[in-house]
C-alpha cells in the first residue's frame, strides 16, 4: 500500500481514474503534464485506494531489470526475481497473464523508455491488440516531456487509436492550492503571482517564514533549488533555448504583440510563429483574444515562475552570482506586477461563483476586453440571454469615492463593445474597498478579498 503524505483536491482527476478503473474493460489511460505539477503524487493517491504497482523509469540501461525486480515484489515471484525479463515483448507478455482480474500498471516518466527503446510503442502497439486489450489490465503510461506525450496521442503514434481515456495534469487554480497553507489571502496571493498552480512549489514553501525569506531560499540565491528552473525546464524539451529565452523575457517586459515581441527578441516574424506556437504546447505561453471584437491578439505567459523568473531574476542574474540581495530592488515594481496577476485570481473568483450560482446569471465565457486603447479587465458573457457583466479589477485599497469613478468610467467603456442591445451589469474586484455594502445594496456588484475567504 503505497501512503500519501498530503494531497490537495484534484477530484476531477481522480474521479476520472476511478471511473476509468471500475468500467471493467481494458484501459489504455495517457496521463501526462508538466513537472511538478503533482502527477506522481495524483498517481500513488490513487494505487493507494486501488492497489496496484507503480514502475518509475529513470534514464538508465537497466530498466527493465529495474521493473521486473519491482514485479517480483509485487507478485512474490521468486522465478521474476531470478530471471528478469529480457525485452518488452517478454514484459507485456507478463502482464497478460497477471491481468485475468483487475491490474493496475503505472509507468512514470515513460518518455525515458521511448527514448532508449524506440521500437517500445512499436511493442506495446502489437501486443495491447494481441493479448492486453483482451484482458482486465488498467495500465497507465504518464509522463512529464509535454511534446513526447502529445506526440503519443497524435495520429502518428503507434498506439493511437489503442487509448481509451488521456488526461493532462494542469496547475491548480488559487482557491485549491492556497489550501497547501495556513496563509492570509494577501500572502497567498503573493504566493501565487510567484509560484502559481504549481503543488511541488508550494510544498517547498515554508509559512513560518515571511514571502521574501521564501524567495531569497528558493529563487533569489545562487544554489537555490528553483533559482535556474526555467532555464532546466526549457532544456529538457528544447536542443537551442537561447530564442525562446529572447522571446519569454519580451513577453515578461509587457511587450505582448506579435510584432512587439519579434523587435524586443531580434526574432524574424517569419520565425517568430513557430516558436511562439513550440511555446504555447509546452504549455509556457498562452494567446488571448479579445472576447467580444475584432481587436489584436496578444501572448501573455501562463507560467507564473516563468514570467517571474524572466522579469525579476535573469536580468538580476549577474548581481545575485554576485551574492548581492535584490528583494528590495524587485519590490519597487511588484506591486505592479501583482495587479496582472490579480486579474487572473478574480477571473478565477468569478467562475467559482459562477458555479454556485452567487451571480447575477450564469455566464457561459469570460474574458478580456481591448480595442484602440479601452481596456476591461474583465467581461463575462451569456450570449443566449443576452447578458453581460463587466469587471473592473484593481489590487488597491479604493475609497468609495474612487470606486464609484471606476464603475461609471466601465459604464462608458460598456458601450463601446457592441453589446448595445443586452443587459448589463458592472462590478469591481478589489483588494479592498470602503462603503462596499452602500454600494451592493445601489445595485453594483463589488467584491473584496474578505469575500475571498468565503469562496
Amino acid at each position: 500500500m503505497i501512503l500519501v503524505s498530503k494531497f490537495i483536491d484534484r477530484k476531477p482527476e481522480l474521479d476520472f481514474l476511478r471511473e476509468r478503473y471500475h468500467s471493467g474493460r481494458p484501459e489504455l489511460i495517457i496521463l501526462y503534464g508538466r513537472r511538478r505539477i503533482g502527477k506522481t503524487y495524483l498517481l500513488q493517491k490513487f494505487l493507494s485506494e486501488v492497489d496496484g504497482v507503480y514502475l518509475l523509469a529513470e534514464e538508465s540501461e537497466t530498466i527493465l531489470e529495474d521493473f521486473s525486480e519491482r514485479l517480483a515484489e509485487y507478485f512474490n515471484d521468486s522465478f521474476l526475481r531470478e530471471n528478469p525479463l529480457q525485452n518488452w515483448r517478454a514484459f507485456f507478455t507478463y502482464l497478460a497473464g497477471k491481468s485475468s482480474e483487475r491490474l493496475v500498471v503505472v509507468i512514470d516518466e515513460v518518455q525515458y523508455i521511448a527514448k532508449a527503446q524506440k521500437d517500445f510503442l512499436s511493442v506495446l502497439q502489437k501486443y495491447w491488440d494481441m493479448h492486453l486489450s483482451k484482458t482486465r489490465i488498467m495500465l497507465i503510461l504518464c509522463g512529464s516531456l509535454i511534446s513526447f506525450m502529445e506526440g503519443i496521442l497524435s495520429a502518428k503514434s503507434p498506439i493511437y487509436g489503442r487509448r481509451t481515456g488521456a488526461w493532462k495534469v494542469e496547475e491548480m487554480n488559487f482557491f485549491n492550492i492556497r489550501k497547501f497553507h495556513p496563509l492570509s489571502t494577501e500572502e497567498a496571493i503573493h504566493v501565487y503571482s510567484v509560484f502559481g498552480g504549481v503543488p511541488q512549489y508550494w510544498a517547498d514553501y515554508n509559512p513560518e517564514l515571511d514571502f521574501w525569506d521564501n524567495l531569497r531560499a528558493l529563487l533569489l540565491s545562487k544554489g537555490a533549488k528553483y533559482y535556474d528552473e526555467p532555464k532546466y525546464l526549457l532544456k529538457q524539451e528544447l536542443r537551442d533555448v537561447s530564442r525562446y529565452f529572447s522571446i519569454l523575457r519580451a513577453i515578461a517586459l509587457g511587450y505582448n504583440r506579435f510584432g512587439q515581441i519579434a523587435d524586443k527578441a531580434r526574432v524574424d516574424l517569419n520565425s517568430l510563429g513557430k516558436y511562439l506556437n513550440v511555446l504555447e504546447e509546452m504549455g509556457y505561453v498562452g494567446e488571448e483574444k479579445p472576447i467580444v471584437g475584432r481587436g489584436r491578439s496578444i501572448y501573455k505567459i501562463n507560467d507564473k515562475l516563468f514570467n517571474f523568473w524572466f522579469r525579476f531574476i535573469y536580468p538580476r542574474k549577474s548581481e545575485i552570482e554576485m551574492g548581492f540581495d535584490v528583494v528590495e530592488d524587485i519590490k519597487l515594481r511588484f506591486n505592479e506586477y501583482i495587479g496582472f496577476v490579480f486579474e487572473e485570481i478574480a477571473k478565477q473568483f468569478l467562475i467559482e461563483l459562477n458555479k454556485t450560482g452567487r451571480l447575477p446569471f450564469r455566464f457561459t465565457r469570460i474574458g478580456k476586453w481591448w480595442h484602440k486603447g479601452e481596456e476591461i479587465d474583465l467581461l463575462a458573457l451569456n450570449e443566449r440571454e443576452k447578458k453581460a457583466l463587466f469587471i473592473e479589477v484593481k489590487w488597491k485599497n479604493l475609497s468609495e469615492r474612487e470606486a464609484r469613478r471606476i464603475l461609471r468610467d466601465l459604464e462608458r467603456k460598456a458601450q463601446l463593445t457592441g453589446l448595445d442591445d443586452w443587459e448589463k451589469g458592472y462590478g469591481l474586484v478589489v483588494k479592498g474597498v470602503e462603503g462596499k455594502e452602500g454600494l451592493k445594496a445601489e445595485g453594483w456588484q463589488v467584491w473584496d478579498l474578505e469575500d475571498f475567504e468565503e469562496s
